[in-house]
């Protein structure tokens, strides 16, 4: 009976009927309808087929579709084939064949499989979305062949964990989320579809190759499915500019590697190399020849040295964000790439450097040497008694410490450091050569005022222009680490140590001076009679350079002496005795990280001396050659050799079957232009070399020291 009152208001026209009655009955309809939709969906996540087949049943007879607005979850937009992949059990399958049987049978199929979620947390998630991170390979199969939209974007907030404190990005298409949880057999499948497209891009502008960065954690096990399916996709893609597509902030998947700092996929895909000769194009790293343990590889640079935009190498080394950039330097090409810029341009470029700042800061001091006397002499007399050689020397000081300054505020404005450890490594000494250059302008522009407080700027100017000197101890290794050490000591146990002592010295201080009556004009002045004199005796106290002598004039002796007692207590025996321990522990500590601390150091000031260069002589020393493989994609490679006494390369594609010098090769041959055979169909073609002069007899020797490649060619 409740089958036949459902029946017949289920298929109850109620906009004919009279108002009254009207509402009434869509009143008594929708409690019907309420009920059910509840039990319908109970039957679904139960399992229970026999209910499942009456309710499909009803809605056959009643002639309602499935997509029917009161059969979707008022509150998420979710419907029954949703909710059948939701709640797997041994029927689900069965079921799901069922619904969409039944969609095809009312014409409404299209609308069923591609319904999407409303809410603001799962926004545009479809059954294909569903059907996939439940790992059912033949629903997704029968969705697929159905006509399931492949490229549907789930765009909720909960697949924008950048968002919240929950979620789980995949790059919000259907075949991202299925490399993302490790499904090949499902990626096979979409891409295979024919309707998949592989450069699809999210919300943020990321493609799967993005996606699969993004999801990597460098544990093992997700490493190796991530590696895996990341070359996959590289391999089965026919697009093979895949790799170059940016997001919205310009980054590729190598450059987004970098920036998330993500080692184990950055090292795989700077250092990738495909056995067959088929993926040959693909390979980052190409093994140009080998003999036993010892090989010539070419790896690839286009998107590392600076040259690029948004170069991996920049990225690694000015992004304080990243906790293991020494770890990403580390990995080839780049720690070859930055030894040969040493090699070429830095070294030289940096003794020179250091050559120009030490005359300078002599100058510096030569110029400003006893000012006091100066600037009385110069208020007695007139500006006219400076000599021309002193006038020059304080406008040239002047001069330099404006263009230091705008230098170093356009590199602070860069780093942005935000934390202890970024300013160790990146930014202590430009903020103490800002600092060193603002004060010397404004004491400048402070005499020339005839302004005696001048001299207030210019004594600290004088000793950190010194102290600076220190910041080219980055060019030798056991300095550099020396340096490095100082820097962590002094931003960590010393300033701590300032800090409680500074609050012992002002407690004490006030305490003392308040003990102490007015001095009778007849007696000595006690030294303990200002603050200002008490905080200078009780910094002798803690250096042990003064005395704990009971003054006459205290109001309460005893007690003053218990005072001084427990500060000397508290400063000299327990203050320096912990700054000392914890300072031997930071020397320890640090000594493990401080040779990489320095090499990053050191690459900071080599790009930083690469970018001040002008562009002509940039492109003279980048290195590298251009070479243009059989598509016509023209990429840049560098040459390492290398030495592995565990791996043997006995199996990779290489270009030359017998190694040698290919320089003292190619100097027979009379052709235009000079082709490596990797393989039939596929080319490496010398296009351009662009390290060094015209004249290649001449700068053979360099490149022969900095070990890259070569080719010659007649043009």
């Amino acid at each position: 009976m409740m089958d036949k009152n459902l029946r017949v208001l289920l298929a109850t026209e109620v906009d004919s009927c009279t108002p009254d009655p009207c509402n009434e009955m869509k009143i008594k309809q929708r409690k019907l309808q309420n009920r059910v939709w509840v039990d319908f969906y109970r039957s679904i996540a139960e399992g229970d087929l026999g209910e499942f087949d009456k309710f499909l049943q009803l809605f056959q007879e009643s002639k309602t579709k499935l997509t029917a607005e009161w059969l979707r979850d008022p509150r998420t937009g979710k419907t029954c084939l949703m909710k059948a992949l939701l709640n797997l059990n041994d029927n689900t399958q069965e079921m799901v064949e069922k619904l969409i049987s039944f969609a095809e049978a009312s014409d409404s199929l299209e609308q069923l499989i591609n319904a999407e979620y409303t809410d603001r947390e799962y926004k545009g998630q479809t059954a294909l979305h569903i059907a996939i991170e439940r790992r059912c390979k033949t629903i997704v199969q029968l969705l697929v062949e159905k006509g399931a939209d492949i490229n549907a974007k789930a765009q909720g907030r909960f697949f924008k964990p950048k968002k919240l404190k929950h979620g789980f990005y995949f790059g919000e298409l259907p075949l991202s989320l299925a490399a993302c949880t490790n499904q090949p057999d499902i990626v096979t499948l979409l891409m295979a579809s024919g309707r998949t497209d592989v450069r699809a891009q999210d919300a943020w502008g990321n493609c799967i190759l993005h996606a699969l960065v993004t999801v990597a954690d460098d544990s093992e096990d997700n490493t190796t499915f991530v590696t895996e399916m990341y070359d996959m996709i590289l391999m089965s893609s026919q697009d093979h500019n895949l790799e170059g597509i940016c997001n919205l902030r310009g980054l590729n998947p190598l450059q987004l590697a970098a920036k998330l700092g993500k080692f184990k996929i950055f090292s795989h895909i700077l250092c990738r190399e495909f056995k067959d000769k088929k993926h040959l194009n693909l390979s980052r790293k190409i093994t140009d020849w080998a003999y036993g343990p010892v090989s010539s590889s070419l790896y690839d640079i286009t998107e590392v040295d600076t040259n690029h935009q948004n170069s991996v190498l920049e990225i690694v080394v000015h992004n304080t964000k990243i906790q293991n950039r020494h770890e990403l330097l580390s990995v080839e090409p780049l720690n070859t790439l930055l030894e040969e810029k040493w090699l070429t341009f830095g070294a030289h470029m940096f003794t020179i450097t250091c050559i120009v700042y030490v005359l300078y800061i002599i100058g510096f001091t030569t110029v400003y040497y006893n000012q006091a006397e100066r600037y009385q002499s110069l208020i007695s007399e007139n500006l006219t008694s400076t000599t021309s050689l002193q006038l020059f020397g304080e406008i040239s000081s002047f001069t330099a410490a404006w263009v230091v300054i705008i230098k170093e505020g356009l590199v602070l404005v860069r780093l942005r450091p935000s934390d202890l450890r970024s300013i160790v490594t990146d930014a202590w000494f430009h903020i103490l050569f800002f600092l060193q250059a603002l004060m010397t302008a404004s004491s400048a522009v402070l005499c020339w005022a005839r302004v005696e407080a001048h001299l207030l700027l210019l004594v600290p100017a004088l000793a950190l222009g010194w102290i600076n000197i220190l910041y080219f101890t980055r060019g030798f290794k056991s300095m550099g680490i020396y340096s490095v050490i100082l820097q962590k000591v002094l931003l960590t146990d010393v300033l701590r140590f300032l800090f409680v002592y500074l609050l012992f010295l002002i407690g004490f201080s006030v305490a003392l001076a308040s003990l102490i009556d007015s001095c009778p004009k007849s007696l000595e002045c006690s030294p303990y009679l200002t603050f200002n004199t008490v905080i200078l005796e009780l910094f002798k106290l803690t250096l042990g350079l003064g005395d704990l002598q009971i003054q006459q004039h205290a109001k309460y002796p005893q007690l003053f002496l218990l005072l001084l007692g427990v500060y000397v207590v508290l400063t000299f025996v327990l203050l320096l005795n912990m700054l000392i321990a914890l300072m031997s522990e930071t020397v320890e500590d640090t000594a493990k990280e401080s040779k990489n601390i320095w090499k990053l150091q050191r690459a900071r000031m080599i790009l930083n001396l690469e970018r001040s260069l002008p562009k002509c002589l940039r492109r003279r020393f980048q290195l590298g050659t251009i070479l243009k493989n059989s598509q016509g994609h023209s990429r840049r490679y560098i040459r390492i050799n290398e030495v592995n006494w565990t791996k043997w390369k006995t199996s990779v594609a290489r270009i030359h079957e017998d190694p040698g010098n290919e320089e003292e090769e190619q100097e027979d041959k009379s052709s235009d232009e000079v082709e490596h055979k990797i393989c039939p169909g596929t080319t490496l073609q010398s296009v351009q070399t662009t390290s060094g002069p015209s004249d290649s007899e001449k700068e053979e020797p360099r490149c022969k020291r900095i070990g890259k490649l070569r080719i010659k060619a007649k043009t």
